[in-house]
């Protein structure tokens, strides 16, 4: 009998926030949960407990402060084992890279000024697979031990039930997953769970055993039955060492027992700790959707109020309520689309409040730079209305390069003697150059014949994270530049650009797209294809392999009708409405003059039951996946969750798919399928048919909208990304002086493998923070910063390392210092 084991038995009380219940419930919850535990510690006194989530605490400590001060002083006592590090426990394959990191940068300051600890284990008791970037992520948090629970031995054998996880660019975190069972328990159980784990422990060579146990998911935590039980085991086995611990206390001995066997001791395991409740990639589009609309918008006007407010020495916004509001809903019952219809009702108008705050944030910002900015328009004589200026910002730490629309009434009322195609428009750049345009038709519908608004599209070079001031009026007599003929609609249904050509019929089922004369997808073009999807909102429970596949097809969309929208000269573009079953489809797909790539402006109506929709590329099955911390190559899998793009390399192609939107894709049989929505019940395990339970609501059914893009050449499937989520933006300004010029840059990042993560105002106030990922498999030599008028060097950055830096104000100079991600 092995004499060395000690079972280390962690209580625990799961309680998902969120779930078959609303926020209002799952935190009341909480507080209801925390004085249980505490009284039972109150007369246990051995007992111990771990609690995360300090979404959990701070409603805690609003509404309940004796309780919270319980619990104080119970760490002190070090039988409260504050744990996790993060806001809520968050889905782990979904969320972006800074996203993640952020849970971390807000939570374990928290952690650290309410209980004087410092958090150094993640705990994830119940997402559904974890990314194969979570080791940057957690070496930039300081994480040193990571416990989780999916997926289970079944799908995902581990030879130990401790490893180093190894990041692809090295960083590395000690893994911990029990030997068998959950984070959870019934009310009787323990003492079979005790035998069997012993039973495994004995064929294991760890001296250190984790046993988790306690009620969980609407809270709950150990009972007086699970302590009974437990000394009565331990009393019948005295060869075994059974104390009540805590992840900290649990990892402190692994590393303890490596230390003294050696740090080869441990597997090492490389990659992603993937796959399970696959369905959730998928589930409930309209959250995602919103979510991921959110996630953008509050990064792009966090980057952008702290860029002006820094250049201009004004306060930064407090972001800190919309930052809550963004990480909550990452917690793995929301993103995923997991939980009952009325919970999500309440979590888009969450995500809703987000946005708002960040379109007011953003619109400060702007306007602030825009009040410094010379904007002055061009002179008119006499009673002649005045051009109108834009000033126009680009979000991101490069150039960019693109098309630019803008849109602007040129007069009070609508100018008499003109159609809106025919009024005379004359857009200047920041010099005063008129450019190059070609009208758009506008966002309204009234009064076509009159010539009251003007919306134009033309090729635009904006600074990196800087801005350009653009005039647009009514100009009489002016010489204009003539448009150069990038793009066409050479006959009915077929659009080009010199680069691409796409084609589409009535009646045909796929859209062809041809890149430099070759099909990209083959001769039946890309299509949409309507699935059957019995499964519930997690899809197979068990990895069934039915549920992996999903490959029955009730419906191959057809065109049902085509209509060039543009010709031309600079952007041509094509609407093409599709129907398959009772639902459909509408895309503008948009080609514009030099660009490398297509693209895709989507509105779906979905009406259907126990299906999913996929969009079918035939262009391989060997591709590589955004995923938080990093990226991951894949083959056929089954169903898998992807990030912001996805790229296939094979028989020396190269295919970028990029979306705003999307997370499920899977690969198979030479084609990537990417999924848009899918019609299960709400917060359901089971298999319907698409008859069975008509009473019960559909997820998603109704209008969606998306936007994506293709690529086949040299693209930066990052940048394509990015500039699909984060699109520069536009505002209309008084025209006026002002003592900076109209067109200039306060700060850039070099090389292009380094990507912006983060730049914010530091959470003590102490300057501000910059944050990058190096996402290359090379060493970066000698990255720099571009900061208010001067470079700065940053160093050395490994492959994939995520990098933080302070900025501080020396007099006229700023002082760049690397910083630890945590913000110390």
């Amino acid at each position: 009998m092995k004499k060395t084991l000690i079972f280390h038995l962690i209580a625990n009380a799961h309680l998902d926030p969120v779930w078959l219940w609303d926020w209002r419930e799952g935190l009341n919850e909480g507080i209801i949960t925390s004085r249980t535990i505490l009284n039972l510690m109150d007369e246990t006194k051995d007992l111990t407990c771990i609690r995360g989530e300090a979404a959990i605490y701070q409603h805690i400590e609003r509404f309940d402060p004796h309780t919270f001060r319980r619990i104080q002083r119970y760490v002190e006592q070090g039988r409260w084992d504050v744990v996790g590090g993060t806001y809520v426990q968050p889905d782990m394959n979904l969320p972006a890279t800074e996203t993640l990191l952020r849970h971390f940068v807000r939570s374990k300051k928290y952690f650290k000024e309410r209980f004087g600890r410092e958090v150094k284990v993640a705990w994830a008791a119940d997402a559904f697979g974890h990314s194969a970037g979570w080791p940057e992520i957690f070496h930039a948090a300081e994480i040193t031990g990571f416990a989780f629970t999916r997926p289970f031995a079944a799908q995902l054998p581990l030879s130990k039930p401790a490893f180093w996880w190894i990041g692809a660019g090295g960083a590395r975190v000690m893994g911990y997953r029990p030997l068998l069972g959950s984070y959870t328990l019934e009310r009787c159980g323990i003492e079979e769970r005790l035998d069997l784990t012993l039973k495994a422990a004995l064929k294991s060579d760890l001296d250190n055993v984790g046993v988790f146990y306690g009620l969980g998911n609407h809270g709950g935590g150990p009972t007086r039955k699970h302590i009974r039980q437990i000394e009565a085991w331990a009393q019948r086995h005295p060869e075994i060492t059974v104390t009540h611990s805590g992840l900290h206390r649990l990892f402190e001995a692994l590393y303890d027992e490596i230390r003294r066997k050696g740090d080869d001791f441990l597997p090492a395991f490389e990659g992603e700790l993937n796959f399970c409740l696959r369905g959730c990639y998928a589930s409930m589009a309209k959250l995602k959707f919103a979510y991921r609309e959110t996630e953008a918008l509050l990064m792009q006007t966090e980057r952008t109020s702290a860029t002006v407010q820094a250049a201009l020495k004004k306060v930064p916004p407090d972001l800190n309520a919309a930052w809550d509001g963004l990480l909550f809903n990452t917690f793995h019952d929301i993103l995923p689309g997991s939980s009952i219809e009325r919970a999500c009702d309440d979590q888009l108008a969450w995500l809703g409040g987000v946005r708002h705050q960040c379109r007011e944030t953003g619109a400060t910002a702007l306007n602030t730079l825009a009040e410094n900015v010379n904007t002055t328009v061009p002179p008119v004589k006499d009673d002649h209305p005045s051009s109108v200026a834009f000033l126009v910002w680009n979000p991101h730490p490069y150039e960019y390069n693109g098309p630019l629309e803008l849109e602007a009434s040129l007069d009070y009322r609508p100018i008499e003697g003109y159609t809106s195609d025919e009024v005379p428009v004359v857009v200047r750049d920041p010099d005063g150059q008129p450019l190059a345009i070609q009208k758009a038709a506008t966002e309204h519908g009234l009064w076509q014949n009159m010539a009251l608004r003007n919306r134009v599209v033309f090729p635009a070079k904006l600074p990196a994270l800087g801005w350009s001031v653009f005039t647009m009026g009514w100009e009489e007599g002016a010489k204009t530049t003539k448009v150069s003929h990038g793009a066409s609609a050479p006959k009915d249904g077929v659009i080009d650009n010199n680069l691409y050509r796409v084609t589409a019929k009535k009646g045909n089922s796929g859209i062809k797209v041809f890149y430099k004369n070759k099909p990209v997808f083959g001769p039946e073009g890309m299509a949409l294809i309507t699935v059957d999807d019995p499964w519930g909102s997690w899809g197979g429970m068990g990895e069934q392999p039915a549920s992996l596949d999903l490959s029955t097809v009730r419906y191959r969309w057809q065109i049902t009708d085509v209509m060039v929208l543009e010709k031309g000269p600079m952007r041509a573009a094509l609407w093409i409405k599709m129907k398959g079953g009772t639902s459909q489809i509408e895309q503008i797909i948009s080609l514009f003059g030099g660009r490398d790539a297509v693209d895709f402006s989507t509105r779906v109506l979905w009406n259907e039951r126990s299906a999913r929709l996929k969009l079918v590329m035939p262009a391989g099955d060997q591709a590589e996946f955004e995923v938080p911390g990093g990226m991951v190559r894949r083959g056929p899998l089954g169903e898998v969750p992807g990030g912001r793009w996805v790229r296939v390399r094979q028989n020396d192609r190269n295919f970028i798919f990029a979306s705003n939107a999307l997370y499920a894709f899977d690969c198979r049989k030479k084609t990537l399928r990417a999924t848009v929505c899918r019609a299960s019940r709400y917060a359901s395990d089971f298999g319907n048919n698409a008859d069975e339970g008509a009473w019960r609501p559909t997820v998603d059914k109704g209008e969606l909208r998306f936007n994506y893009g293709i690529s086949c050449g040299d693209n930066d499937p990052w940048r394509l990304a990015d500039e699909l989520e984060q699109p520069p933006t536009a505002i209309l300004t008084a025209p006026h002086p002002g003592r900076l010029p109209r067109t200039g840059s306060f700060a850039a990042i070099m090389p292009a493998a380094l990507r912006l993560l983060a730049l914010k105002p530091a959470e003590n106030k102490d300057g501000w923070i910059l944050r990058a990922q190096n996402y290359d498999g090379k060493t970066i030599s000698a990255a720099s910063l571009y900061w208010m008028g001067k470079r700065y060097s940053l160093g050395r950055i490994q492959p994939w390392q995520i990098a933080t830096w302070r900025l501080t104000k020396l007099k006229t100079l700023w002082r760049i210092a690397p910083a630890s991600a945590l913000e110390k």
